[in-house]
């Protein structure tokens, strides 16, 4: 029989959004656990954060922990979780997301194809099952994927103990919901792990329902959407490489005005600034 690796699941959620975790757990079952990162933007210290009380319904859980942390900032709620985390594969998560026991055996089938992964990329749907974007019918590897593939956040799945690289990368603090380079984060992780060795594989598997309106699909509204265009693209391919790709997208973006192309242009400009001024773990 073949030995099951533990999965954990690593969901972010902040303030008075840990009411929805417990709806979205699964009924226990072995080899499966939750560890949830708990973020409260009122708290300016650990023991403030401790004060706030744990609902019934999670602390009755046995395959459920939750650490706090004060403050806010999505890249710094996923690295808490990935501090904390004692599973060997990781699901990236958040207090939105959706699974099914089907989940659980997509993520294995993925596990036993690709047991040297340190990171598995799988499908998301909406909250009705349609695919949450256009992803490739056929599986690849990061390096060799197909033109205009990205990644969004609660389609990875960690290899906490992968061959490579070790340890795993932390998520850029630059980036993420309550940080100035509003999303991007988990391109610039899938990008360093993958810089630095890491085999991170694609697989055609439906295995999460979130909600459609991500952060990442507002960039003509959403000027930390736009920073972080360009911070992204400075991380992945320099300064030079950024300007001019930002230059390139401002141009072709559809449906924006000239001013607004200008506008975002300057944002993606900022954020390629930004990145090249502030550490990214501050």
């Amino acid at each position: 029989m073949d030995v099951v690796p533990p999965i954990e699941f690593l969901v972010c959620t902040i303030d008075a959004r840990i009411q929805s975790v417990a709806d979205m757990l699964l009924p226990p079952q072995g080899g499966v656990a939750w560890l949830v990162a708990w973020q409260l933007s009122e708290a300016e210290t650990e023991a403030e954060a401790a004060a706030w009380p744990l609902p019934e319904a999670l602390r009755r859980r046995q395959d459920v922990r939750v650490v706090r942390q004060p403050g806010r900032g999505l890249s710094r709620g996923r690295n808490l979780a990935l501090s904390e985390a004692r599973g060997e594969w990781l699901v990236v998560s958040d207090d939105d997301c959706r699974y099914s026991a089907a989940s659980i055996e997509y993520i294995r089938k993925a596990i036993r194809l690709h047991p040297d992964a340190a990171a598995l990329q799988l499908q998301a749907t909406d909250l009705e099952g349609n695919l949450l974007h256009p992803y490739s019918a056929q599986p690849y590897e990061y390096r060799a994927r197909p033109y205009g593939a990205f990644v969004s956040s609660c389609e990875l799945v960690l290899h906490r103990t992968a061959p490579a690289p070790q340890p795993l990368p932390r998520f850029d603090e630059r980036f993420g919901i309550g940080a100035w380079l509003a999303c991007g984060e988990e391109e610039v992780w899938v990008y360093q792990c993958a810089a630095a060795g890491g085999r991170i594989y694609y697989e055609p598997f439906p295995f999460v329902a979130t909600p459609p309106n991500t952060t990442g699909t507002r960039f003509a509204t959403h000027p930390g959407v736009q920073r972080a265009k360009g911070g992204a693209l400075c991380v992945m391919h320099g300064p030079l490489g950024a300007f001019l790709r930002v230059t390139k997208f401002a141009w072709n973006v559809p449906h924006l005005g000239l001013a607004q192309r200008l506008q975002a242009w300057a944002r993606m400009i900022e954020g390629i600034v930004y990145v090249l001024t502030h550490h990214p773990l501050p």
